[in-house]
Order: structure tokens, then sequence, then C-alpha cells
């Protein structure tokens, strides 16, 4: 494949690119007759904006949310104050659904389980469009991308790439983006992305703006040891 197809900021020396989504705060369009959640801060403002809440069952973007929720920027997030962000955590532990799929995240909030809560732009997007009573804001949206590698020394090397090439044809990138509201890569796929999804695309000028990408490499070398972290908090 070429890689200058790719935008320069989803390629790194061990993959490339193939969608882009965002954690960002979803909210129930019928449970705030005062004034909707707008921010990581509003999300543990149970006076305020009371109901249950959903967080994702993983360290992975909750502890982020919950230090953005505690004043601390984007720019200085790295790396994590752990202890900070759990004791954030902790006053809404209490009021929180913790969901395991992308699928359960959407459910909750057409089940009307939950107010508010975290989950991806793309569920959001899918959720409303089904006629679910639901929004998100863009403050803070994490971004992320899911990378397409070729483990060292496979015996399909040939067969992988060919697979990475057509991933990251425009066209095929804009298939997806019209199904789901993910971003593409490739710069070519949004001439034939309808102009619908703008809005819900994290990638989009004014959505970037708003938001960062998160740092994967950080969570590669962490993720082991914050999810038994994770996992000892939850049954505390």
């Amino acid at each position: 494949m070429t890689l200058s197809r790719i935008e320069p900021r989803f390629v790194h020396e061990y993959g490339v690119g193939c969608i882009v989504w965002s954690y960002n705060l979803g909210y129930s369009t019928t449970a705030f007759p005062n004034g909707a959640p707008a921010t990581w801060a509003d999300l543990f403002d149970l006076k305020k904006f009371p109901g249950k809440r959903t967080v994702l069952d993983q360290p992975v973007a909750s502890l982020e949310v919950a230090l953005l929720a505690d004043g601390v920027a984007p720019d200085k997030l790295y790396p994590l104050d752990v202890d900070r962000a759990f004791r954030k955590l902790d006053g809404i532990k209490g009021q929180t659904v913790f969901w395991t799929t992308n699928s359960q995240s959407q459910q909750l909030f057409v089940d009307r389980e939950v107010v508010a809560g975290i989950i991806l732009n793309g569920r959001v997007y899918d959720a409303a469009q089904k006629g679910a009573k639901i929004a998100l804001s863009w403050e803070q949206n994490i971004q992320a991308v899911d990378y397409l590698v070729v483990p060292k020394g496979s015996k399909n090397r040939d067969a992988a790439m060919r697979l990475i090439d057509t991933m990251t044809v425009a066209d095929n990138q804009a298939k997806v983006a019209n199904l789901i509201a993910y971003s593409p890569t490739n710069i070519e796929a949004y001439k034939t992305i309808d102009a619908k999804l703008e809005p819900w695309l994290c990638t989009t000028p004014a959505n970037t703006k708003r938001g960062f990408i998160m740092s994967q490499l950080y969570w590669r070398d962490h993720l082991k040891e914050l999810t038994e972290r994770w996992t000892a908090w939850k049954i505390a």
C-alpha cells in the first residue's frame, strides 16, 4: 500500500490507522429539562444532573475522563495521576452501571437505565438514528485510533499487506463511516461520506479542535497493571 494515502498523524512505525473514533459524554435528551450536561465535570455532578451514570468497565478512557473532570488539562494528562483519578471516580461509583461492550453502552441509554455516561460517538449516532433520545457533547472528546499491523515473522505477510491495502482504500473507508460515523484515515474518503455525518465525526475540524488523541503508548506500557487496579477498585 502507499502510506501517503493515510493522514500522517495516523501512521507510526508499527502500523497504520484504519478508523478513528472518540469517547464522548453521552446523555439523555429527556432527563435534563433545565439544561443538559456538557463537560466531563458535569458527569460527576450528581446534584445538578441526577441519575444513573455509565462508564466503560476498564481503566482506558475512564481514568482520563476522571482527571479531565477534576480539572486536569488534556496536554497535562500523561502520565496519568492514577490515585487522583480513582478518588474522582469514587464520587460516582455508587451511581454507575459499567458496560463491557459497545452494544451494551448503547442499549443502556435506549432502555433508559442511565442518563449520562462515557460512550463512543458512533454508538450515539447509531442509537439516535434509530430513535433513541440521546445526544453527545464534543467537549474534550478523547480520540482513539484502530491500527492495522502485521505481526513480526508472520507466515502470511503478503496476504496481510493486501488486506491492509484494501481496508485503507478511500471508498472502503467511506463505507464504514457511512454506517457508523467512525472517521477514515484516508483523507480522500471524505469525498464520498454522506454530508449529514459531518457533525458526528470526531475528525471534522470543529470536533478535532475540542478533543485530543489518547496516548496509546501510555496504555501499551500500563494497561496490565492498571486493569488489575481497576478490578480491585470495583470490588472494594
